[in-house]
């Protein structure tokens, strides 16, 4: 009927089904297949077909049949597709030999075919926990061998479980102690464990695993397991072993340098440094020279740790002795080279001191310390301040801004500002502290220099400002006030001083006395005085008027100046001219000439030569005085010493002179004219400043004369000189 009426579908449907009801499904296929000829894409003959292809399982052809009917325009059935999508896998899972050995070892644990399967496919999709249930299931039935503990072994490896792995392996190794594998597992598996150990610090749990690494296993494993229990014996502070261990393989490795630079290393943690540097000294003799320099750096941190712990124990002279060593076999080191310098100056030795300076300077000449080093060790071993500071000065100039370069200047300017206030160089003084307070403008040591330069200039308020920045101590602070109360003195313009003078001779009671008022006015360089004398004898009053002018030309000449007129008692005229000049070394000469008409009137002319020296607080003064009277040469040799206590206004003075004319001062008041007969005076006194503005003094000198007189062919004459001055 088909082949007559091939349009017919319902044919196809029938015989399809026929078919089917016989069982020929193959049939009824090829039948539906015909009907799609020539009814494509038909609903029914699909539907049809899908029915006997799921029939016979044939999941792929429908999801391909499903796939062409969409692309036919249909569209796709996707819940119909997902089905039999599904099906298809089911389908597919339970073809797959894994899952079928899996349905065969549920029945049969203990089936030798399907176990491996089964196991390998679990391990491989990371069911790690299945695979070893399966394999403990296994293991009831055939029993654990080697075999099936090495698989546990490798499951818990991928697990992770440290434990299981260190107790599995160790049951292995012990129940096969030959077996070459398990003893090699079993090493790794401690090295691993003593890396862990290690690097936790766990040194103490890992030296025993060591020792068996060291029993069991290779050259490579060896190795490791001898640095690995060096690391944990010197961690643990047990070093005794750890020189044991080390001194082994020194001996199995005698050309192994690094095992001598660790034996030297295990010396110096127990402070036994002369034994460290000596090994560490004999590999340095050992290897090349490209490998001296990689192993100097280790020697130099050795004695540069050895040099600072004999520093702080205060043993410098161990400190230096381990720096020398340690020049000699590093000279270029700077620490070695610093130390060197610094600890020969501070044990006194400038030569040493000088060297390693040079060295130093030599090695690394744009090294500003090393620059100072030198100039400081070139001054320590006599150079000349003045040339040290002429090249601390061009130093100054290039790093202005250094702060050791700085210090180092105004170091070097206050050793040079002291030098030249020694040898009389004030203004010199002045301008070399100037110089260095523009870096350090706070140093009041250089304040002070500079107060002291202005005193010597006789700029007495710029002297008191510049000392005043002085810190005395304690045993120094009464005078330190006394000074500053002298030169704020110093500092007024104006002087009012009050004299008295009473005198009476040995044999006779009677007193004589001189009163004297002056004025002083002191302006810059020069000094002008007012004064009147006064005395009254029996003969009548005497009054004498008086000018005197000084002045400061420059640092080395002064004049001194006075003309005086009377009307009785004291020389009529008198007029007196003084020269002097200071010298080097802290001298000063006096050349100067005079001239005094006496009231008995004798003309008196004198020459002056005076020689003066200061010695720290001690003033002396000698004097020849020629005189010339009427035709005869006369003169007089006076000595004069004044102790300053502190200050000048504070002073003890004795003084003597000898002739065969009195000296001048009596001469002056002409209480006696005793010419060409031995004159002798001698005489002490003393002088305090009270307060700023007060200050006292007294002097007692006696006199002894020849007289013509045949009774008494000497007389004595004593003097008190009372003393006031008020500065304002």
């Amino acid at each position: 009927m088909i082949q007559e009426k091939p349009n017919q579908l319902a044919l196809y449907h029938e015989l399809a089904n026929n078919y089917i009801k016989a069982g020929d499904y193959y049939a009824a296929l090829s039948t539906v297949d015909r009907g799609l000829t020539y009814f494509p894409g038909n609903g029914s003959l699909v539907d049809k077909k899908i029915s006997i292809l799921e029939h016979d399982k044939r999941y792929d052809e429908i999801l391909s049949l499903l796939q062409a009917q969409s692309k036919g325009g249909s569209g796709i059935n996707r819940s119909k597709y997902n089905y039999f999508l599904v099906e298809a896998a089911r389908h597919a899972h339970a073809k797959d030999p894994a899952t079928l050995y899996g349905k065969i070892l549920e029945a049969d644990p203990g089936n030798v075919e399907a176990f491996p399967h089964v196991l390998n496919r679990t391990i491989a999709n990371q069911q790690y926990d299945e695979a070893l249930h399966l394999l403990k299931s296994y293991a009831k039935v055939r029993g654990m061998d080697k075999v099936l503990s090495l698989k546990e072994l490798d499951i818990y490896r991928l697990k992770g479980d440290k434990n299981k792995i260190r107790a599995i392996t160790r049951d292995l190794f012990l129940r096969h102690p030959n077996d070459i594998d398990i003893k090699a597992a079993y090493v790794t598996n401690l090295m691993e464990e003593t890396r862990a150990d290690m690097a936790a610090s766990e040194y103490k749990t890992a030296i025993p695993k060591l020792n068996e690494i060291l029993n069991y296993g290779g050259d490579e494993e060896r190795a490791y397991a001898l640095n690995s229990m060096y690391n944990a014996y010197f961690q643990t502070g047990r070093y005794s072993d750890a020189i044991v261990l080390l001194q082994e393989k020194i001996n199995l490795e005698p050309r192994n340098v690094d095992l001598k630079i660790k034996l030297s290393g295990i010396y110096e943690v127990q402070e036994q440094y002369e034994r460290a540097a000596e090994i560490y000294e004999s590999v340095l003799g050992e290897i090349s020279l490209i490998d001296r320099e990689n192993y100097l750096s280790g020697y130099n941190d050795l004695l540069l740790k050895m040099v600072k712990h004999a520093n702080e124990q205060g043993n410098y002279p161990l400190a230096f002795q381990w720096t020398k060593r340690w020049l000699q076999h590093s000279p270029q080191d700077k620490l070695a080279l610093m130390y060197g310098v610094n600890l020969s100056n501070q044990l006194g030795q400038k030569e040493d001191m000088l060297t390693y300076a040079q060295m130093a300077n030599k090695l690394y000449p744009q090294d500003i310390p090393f620059k100072l080093k030198l100039a400081n060790a070139t001054l320590l071993n006599g150079a000349n301040i003045q040339e040290a500071y002429t090249s601390m000065k061009k130093d100054i100039a290039l790093y202005p801004y250094h702060e050791d370069v700085r210090n180092t200047f105004v170091q070097f300017s206050t050793d040079y500002a002291n030098n030249l206030l020694k040898n009389k160089q004030d203004k010199e003084v002045i301008e070399v502290a100037n110089q260095a307070l523009y870096y350090k403008p706070q140093d009041k040591e250089l304040k002070y220099l500079k107060g002291l330069a202005y005193e010597k200039l006789k700029q007495y308020d710029s002297a008191y400002y510049y000392q005043s920045f002085y810190e005395p101590s304690l045993l120094e602070m009464e005078d330190f006030k006394a000074h500053l109360q002298f030169l704020n003195q110093k500092g007024f313009k104006n002087e009012v001083g009050l004299y008295h003078l009473r005198s009476r001779f040995g044999d006779n009671y009677t007193i004589q006395s001189i009163s004297t008022i002056e004025y002083s006015r002191f302006a810059g360089a020069n000094t002008f005085i007012g004064r009147i004398n006064y005395s009254g004898r029996e003969e009548g009053k005497g009054l004498q008027g008086q000018l005197e002018w000084g002045r400061a030309w420059d640092e080395k000449w002064s004049t001194k100046v006075d003309a005086a007129i009377s009307n009785k008692y004291f020389p009529k005229s008198a007029v007196n001219v003084s020269l002097f000049h200071h010298l080097k070394g802290g001298w000063e000469l006096e050349l100067g000439g005079g001239y005094r008409q006496l009231y008995t009137e004798e003309h008196l002319y004198n020459g002056v030569l005076g020689l003066t020296k200061e010695i720290n607080s001690f003033r002396l003064n000698a004097r020849y005085m020629q005189f010339f009277m009427d035709g005869n040469l006369l003169y007089n040799v006076a000595v004069q010493g004044k102790y300053y206590m502190n200050i000048p206004k504070n002073y003890l003075i004795a003084m003597a002179n000898i002739g065969n004319s009195p000296d001048v001062m009596l001469l002056n008041y002409q209480f006696i004219n005793s010419f060409s007969v031995m004159n002798a005076m001698v005489g002490a006194g003393v002088g305090r400043m009270i307060n700023k503005n007060l200050s006292a003094g007294l002097l007692g000198t006696w006199y002894n004369f020849e007289t013509a007189n045949v009774e008494t062919p000497y007389r004595n004459l004593y003097n008190l000189y009372f003393q006031i001055n008020v500065s304002f």
